[in-house]
């Protein structure tokens, strides 16, 4: 069952509204608010799955709440119920789910709440995705001449830039990729280390470390490369390794 919030500033339709989605038997009504002030914080507070919302407010405007949404803990599904239909374009360019122009049908409520639920179920399908996949599962894009390839991240010994461009080495081979460092390190897990400005390391590989100088260090890897660690990054690699 879906918990939904309904922003509507005229009490009949707000009851009607309310009466409608409860019938269905898949929404629970856990809060509603006629302003755009009271609904903002409420919605908030309160994390309802989706907001029911008119647009035209006494004190506000619909639109401009369901833009404030992004910013929330929790971002709630939207569907937009009015009695005006020439803002339907702005609407979907929030992402909303639905639109209903009003007189309200029950027929066609039912048909926004079946995509409330398809919607719903399909974010929790992904959600449930990222939490079961597997590490090593991870992939980064990268080119081998003229050919494009993807490569394993559990492949991936370290990462480093020269003359400008990204390469990826692995233990048999050297990949450019059009990605920068800061981008890859979101992309890649636990695993991976920044180490320098320019060099991103996969910590299973390294088997050990060394002073150079200055208090910066190197770091060998399992297939004999040698890795620059800087001293504005030392103090964390060391850490991360389990030297202190």
């Amino acid at each position: 069952m879906l918990q939904a919030f309904i922003v509507e500033d005229e009490q009949f339709a707000r009851e009607e509204l309310k009466y409608l989605l409860t019938e269905t038997g898949d929404i629970e009504i856990i809060g509603d608010s006629e302003t755009m002030h009271e609904a903002l914080w409420d919605i908030n507070d309160l994390q309802p799955d989706v907001v029911f919302l008119d647009i035209e407010l006494a004190k506000g405007n619909g639109m401009e709440l369901a833009k404030q949404f992004i910013h929330m803990k929790k971002q709630p599904m939207i569907v937009f119920a009015t009695a005006y239909d020439e803002y339907a374009l702005e609407a979907f360019n929030l992402d909303a789910v639905d639109y209903i122009v009003k007189p309200i049908d029950e027929k066609r409520l039912r048909k926004t709440v079946d995509k409330l639920l398809t919607h719903a179920q399909l974010h929790s399908d992904q959600q449930m995705q990222k939490s079961t996949q597997p590490q090593g599962t991870k992939t980064i894009p990268a080119k081998d001449g003229d050919r494009m390839i993807i490569v394993q991240a559990d492949e991936i010994y370290y990462i480093g830039t020269e003359n400008r461009q990204t390469f990826i080495k692995t233990a048999h081979h050297k990949y450019e990729s059009d990605l920068l460092l800061y981008q890859l390190i979101e992309k890649l897990g636990e695993d991976f280390l920044q180490v320098h400005r320019g060099y991103i390391v996969n910590v299973k590989y390294v088997t050990a470390m060394e002073p150079w100088f200055n208090r910066a260090y190197n770091l060998f890897l399992k297939d004999g490369s040698k890795v620059p660690v800087s001293r504005s990054f030392a103090k964390n690699v060391m850490q991360k390794l389990g030297f202190k």
